[in-house]
């Protein structure tokens, strides 16, 4: 009889754990984040083969297998791959050919800002810049003069469309930090002496490059809020066979650009893969990979994610 009541008591038990067990999982927190970038491919599609090829060179990334035909990775996309996560969901907002950029990212602001009520986020990511020299301001910069700083971009706006674009774009992110959504910015490529003035955006987090040895290329000033690794290498990841699977990005050696999507994953294993090296000969560098990372570390500081399966 107690033997009986022991094993209803452990069938019991593992019933339990196994029914327990995904709720938990489901009851875990899916974000939201949006991106607002470039992104493969373009809205209106490609008139030719030889379209394609054009707009790839212009816009794509990298060239991992070194065919003179680029990967079907633009900016976004990378930026994209560096946020990934299991817990993530991406709504993007492409920056559209043949209209000025900082005209777009106004117009996606805005659109953003209007679909919150049906579509709330919970980040957005806007690895671009509109930086000018510290020197148009009175320096050295203090956090306590950004207001200053406002006016003095409002006034550029009225002789320049792309200034006053640039205005316009720092108060819609105010407008989305006021509705709860964390805002990540980049620090800009332009070095010592420039600023991005998106940073000037109340409530935005403005990330800068954690190398030491980027300070050069990457600015770093008091509106710099976090760093982040800025430079990625690409590493071939191959199966226990030493079937190359596709490239990691991140260093966590999950496949992040499948060997599908490279441009030479039509010829046999054997013969492309002279073409797939251990590593991409070019790092990817800049604050706009930089801020993904912070995104990601924010959301997910006290988590590790290993298992490549949930990717």
């Amino acid at each position: 009889m107690r033997l009986t009541t022991f094993l209803l008591l452990l069938i019991t038990n593992i019933l339990i754990t196994l029914l327990v067990q995904p709720l938990h999982a489901s009851d875990q927190k899916i974000f939201k984040v949006a991106i607002l970038d470039r992104f493969y491919p373009r809205l209106d599609g490609f008139g030719s083969d030889e379209d394609r090829s054009h707009h790839s060179w212009l816009y794509g990334m990298v060239d991992i297998d070194n065919d003179e035909v680029k990967e079907p990775f633009y900016h976004g996309d990378i930026v994209r791959m560096i946020a990934a996560h299991p817990r993530i969901t991406f709504i993007t907002y492409p920056i559209q050919d043949g209209r000025a950029p900082m005209s777009e990212i106004r117009r996606n602001l805005q659109k953003i800002y209007a679909r919150l009520q049906v579509q709330p986020l919970d980040a957005l990511v806007l690895s671009w810049e509109s930086s000018t020299l510290t020197s148009s301001f009175n320096e050295p910069l203090r956090r306590a003069n950004v207001e200053e700083y406002k006016k003095v971009i409002y006034a550029m706006g009225r002789k320049d469309p792309v200034w006053a674009d640039t205005y316009e774009i720092i108060r819609w992110l105010e407008k989305i930090v006021d509705q709860g959504v964390a805002v990540y910015t980049i620090s800009g490529n332009g070095g010592r002496g420039m600023v991005n003035t998106f940073s000037f955006a109340e409530g935005v987090v403005t990330v800068g490059a954690s190398e030491y040895g980027l300070r050069h290329y990457i600015a770093d000033n008091p509106f710099v809020d976090v760093h982040a690794q800025a430079a990625y290498e690409l590493r071939r990841v191959d199966d226990a066979e030493g079937n190359t699977l596709g490239y990691d990005i991140n260093g966590d050696h999950c496949v992040d650009i499948s060997r599908k999507h490279l441009s030479s994953a039509a010829s046999g294993q054997r013969e492309a893969k002279k073409q797939w090296p251990e590593k991409y000969w070019r790092l990817l560098v800049g604050s706009s990979f930089a801020a993904p990372a912070a995104l990601r570390s924010a959301l997910f500081s006290d988590l590790e994610i290993n298992d490549c399966a949930q990717r």
